[in-house]
């Protein structure tokens, strides 16, 4: 079952989503008025990590260098939502130690 926490940046409101939705059945779920889907691959972003960065708190994400960041959203000033494709995990990573590679 997804988890769901929010959180508030400067008046911007963002759903943070872990975990997997799994469904077993042919009846739905209930409890859920709509699916949260990935953006389009052309939205997208991928970035490259440039140093290692070791996560400060429990909604952000610890990468290496060279990583590659998928699926990644600006949040806040300086901060991305993404994915470091080696691990799966997801969370928030500072802008400054990635590149984006689009």
């Amino acid at each position: 079952m997804k988890q769901v926490k929010s959180a508030v940046f400067d008046s911007v409101f963002v759903l943070f989503i872990t975990g997997v939705f799994q469904h077993h059945s042919h009846h739905p779920q209930q409890g859920y008025g709509h699916s949260v889907q990935s953006p389009p691959h052309s939205m997208q972003r991928v970035y490259r990590a440039l140093y290692d960065y070791a996560a400060q708190d429990h909604d952000e994400v610890s990468f290496r260098d060279g990583d590659v960041i998928v699926n990644a959203q600006p949040i806040d000033e300086g901060w991305l939502f993404g994915t470091v494709q080696r691990t799966g995990r997801s969370g928030m990573l500072p802008a400054n130690y990635v590149q984006s590679l689009h």
